[in-house]
């Protein structure tokens, strides 16, 4: 009889956990025979930017535009990030709704400067359950996300012999997975991954690139207001092939 419980709660603990798979990703096939799974994926996209002329001395550089304190850089919100002393920062979205949940995510990443520009390394992160109706679903995330290794290096670069200038980014994503959500995606796991890199990373340099031309010039900046649900369609574009004129794909290093 000890047996038989045991067994009923382990296939209602499985059932359970697919179901929540299920809600997250509807399409999803689970894999039932994997005990774990590896993640390894990256990306690197380019978007062309114009520096100022008359900036004889570099002091506008793109260059010294990808070393910005976090803070400045308009796609994140400077209320949302607290920078520690560490050299490394929080950063939160706030309170957002994503799918049916109300979530808030947080995440703390250490800079380190490079030559010409930043790399940036994800060393913890944690999505909150805002309404406290959806923990289960919450945990098992976390459970995942705890796991990932994300590492995003941000660079300056010319072409044609110094004459056009850009602004890089190379996103990666790795880790293995024994238990959570991703551990029960299989191989699939990467596709998604990718995916989401095509999707985010066109609209990130594009909203950079706008951004360091008006900070060289000294322009009206506006202040990044961080919405998940606004944001998808514009992301979606990208992932789709249809990448802003001056942004394209390009080998990663």
């Amino acid at each position: 009889m000890r047996g038989g419980k045991a067994s009923q709660s382990s296939s209602r603990s499985s059932a359970d956990s697919e179901s929540d798979l299920s809600a997250l990703v509807p399409d999803v096939k689970i894999a039932r025979d994997v005990t774990s799974t590896t993640l390894n994926v990256v990306r690197r996209f380019q978007v062309d930017v114009a520096k100022p002329p008359d900036d004889n001395n570099n002091d506008k550089s793109p260059a010294n535009y990808c070393k910005l304190p976090a803070n400045q850089y308009n796609v994140i919100d400077e209320d949302k990030v607290e920078m520690l002393e560490d050299n490394s920062f929080v950063v939160s979205t706030g309170v957002q709704k994503f799918l049916f949940l109300t979530i808030e995510a947080k995440g703390r990443v250490k800079i380190e400067e490079t030559l010409t520009g930043v790399k940036q390394t994800l060393e913890k992160a944690e999505m909150i359950d805002v309404n406290g109706k959806n923990g289960k679903i919450v945990d098992a995330m976390n459970k995942s996300i705890g796991r990932v290794r994300v590492v995003n290096s941000v660079v300056a670069t010319t072409s044609d012999e110094g004459r056009k200038e850009h602004i890089e980014s190379q996103l990666e994503f790795s880790g293995t997975f024994t238990e959570g959500v991703f551990a029960k995606i299989g191989p699939r796991l990467n596709e998604i991954a990718s995916f989401v890199l095509g999707a985010t990373l066109p609209w990130f340099l594009e909203t950079i690139g706008k951004d360091y031309e008006l900070w060289a010039v000294d322009g009206e900046r506006q202040k990044a207001k961080m919405d998940i649900g606004g944001m998808s369609q514009t992301i979606l574009k990208g992932a789709k092939g249809k990448l802003p004129s001056n942004v394209r794909e390009i080998e990663v290093v």
